[in-house]
């Protein structure tokens, strides 16, 4: 105890980490019993150096933050030659610490951590403070179903001169797994990159890997400029579209063509939420509890989110009507009937109506780049991105995939009964009029936000 170092107001407890540049401790501050965390400028790290007025600039950007999705500053101490912020101290985990025991998370924990991020990361922006490094590291989840924002220390506002350097002293470039294309080009940092950076960072809770490939491969910076990311459905074909589209609106490479806010970030993961009937806290509990940190919510995570009533009466006597058709008009009223109690009972299909699914079908899977409506042999069904596989009775299909910026795509397929097929298109969007080179790309497609 006597080699850890004293700070006016706190009793240190454990050194944490140690850098170059900057060290970290655990806390109490006296009077108070408060635990706490100092990051604390090295001793051999003169307090005119640039990396002093880095620590300073970082306790200026926190100073102006009080959310529940952000680390908390206390304080910031200049004492003769040292200097020290006094933090929040956050019982819990960083992301980076999760991800290496879980590889991926849940659906809806993902989406509940990253629903977290945005609202911070919109309390950051309305300040005017644009965070420029999202990663799994500087992100930390508590005992309690909480997640923490953490790490100015490259985090740019227009009001404050730039950071010289990470005050670990690894170079002033943010991880290159998360990077956004604007950032890899050395342009001006805009709110827009950190939704990039987040939804890199919530593509890997799904998929287990990042968009792009690790931070420390050369051809990243080629591949997050120039190339989409692996359709996420090959990693999870039981993503829900809500999600999948979120996250495909997050990266795409032009910043107009993404979120423009993080508050519409946050309303659209929201959305995604309900849709998977899940409380955010509670999702991420479960996640924590699955690796054995947290105590499992005592109510279950996903709940039916819309309880569909027993049928009424009129669909009773529907019933009833159906079978006088059917007994006089033969076997083609029960697809019709079909329809009309599906519909009585809330249970459209992806068209509005309810499919007879044949006896013994086989499945068309289809994942389009960068999205596509899907026609089967006439029939409009859905537009990617979609989990579920289309059954279809054995034989010859076509299938159409339309978007209204690229050339239709035409497919002929030969459907075994049990057979699945996956179709992984491309679809050749055209370059919108007035952009050239890396910035003309597609839209994303419209985020599918209803309930």
């Amino acid at each position: 105890m006597s080699s850890l170092p004293s700070f006016d107001g706190c009793e240190v407890t454990e050194k944490v980490a140690a850098g170059p540049i900057v060290e970290i401790y655990r806390a109490t501050q006296v009077p108070l019993g408060r635990k706490v965390t100092i990051k604390a400028l090295a001793a051999s790290i003169v307090p005119s150096s640039p990396f002093a007025a880095a620590l300073e600039r970082e306790a200026r950007l926190l100073g102006q933050l009080n959310h529940p999705n952000v680390i908390g500053l206390y304080d910031f101490v200049r004492h003769g030659d040292r200097l020290w912020l006094v933090l929040e101290a956050i019982d819990g985990w960083s992301l980076a610490e999760l991800l290496e025991r879980a590889k991926h998370f849940s659906h809806p924990a993902a989406a509940a951590i990253a629903r977290f991020l945005a609202h911070g990361l919109a309390h950051a922006h309305a300040r005017g403070i644009v965070h420029r490094d999202v990663r799994p590291a500087n992100v930390m989840l508590t005992k309690a179903g909480g997640v923490k924002l953490t790490d100015f220390s490259v985090a740019s506002d227009e009001r404050l001169p730039t950071a010289p350097e990470l005050l670990d002293g690894s170079g002033g470039q943010p991880s290159l797994a998360y990077a956004s294309p604007e950032q890899v080009l050395g342009e001006p940092p805009d709110p827009r990159s950190d939704l990039f950076s987040l939804g890199a960072l919530l593509y890997e809770l799904i998929a287990g890997k990042t968009p792009f490939g690790p931070g420390d491969d050369p051809a990243a910076t080629l591949r997050i400029r120039n190339e989409p990311p692996p359709p996420l459905g090959r990693y999870a074909p039981d993503l829900a579209p809500t999600l999948e589209r979120v996250v495909q609106r997050c990266l795409q490479k032009m910043p107009a063509h993404r979120y423009q806010s993080a508050d519409e970030l946050g309303a659209a993961l929201d959305a995604a939420l309900a849709d998977m009937g899940v409380s955010p806290r509670d999702a991420v509990l479960e996640a924590l509890s699955g690796l054995g940190l947290a105590v499992k919510p005592s109510s279950p995570v996903i709940t039916e989110r819309v309880r569909r009533p027993g049928p009424s009466l009129g669909t009773v006597a529907g019933v009833l009507f159906g079978f006088s058709v059917l007994l006089g008009a033969g076997g083609g009223a029960i697809e019709l009937w079909a329809r009309h109690a599906g519909a009585a009972n809330g249970e459209p299909g992806p068209s509005g109506r309810l499919e007879l699914v044949p006896a013994t079908p086989g499945y068309l899977r289809v994942v389009a780049q960068p999205w596509a409506e899907v026609i089967v042999d006439g029939e409009t069904f859905d537009t990617t991105p979609f989990a579920r596989a289309i059954p279809l009775s054995p034989g010859t299909h076509y299938v159409r995939l339309e978007h209204p910026q690229a050339p239709t795509e035409r497919r002929t397929i030969e459907l075994a009964a049990g057979e699945t097929i996956l179709l992984d298109v491309s679809m050749k969007v055209r370059r919108p009029a007035g952009l050239s080179g890396d910035s003309a790309l597609p839209s994303a497609a419209p985020v599918d936000s209803s309930p």
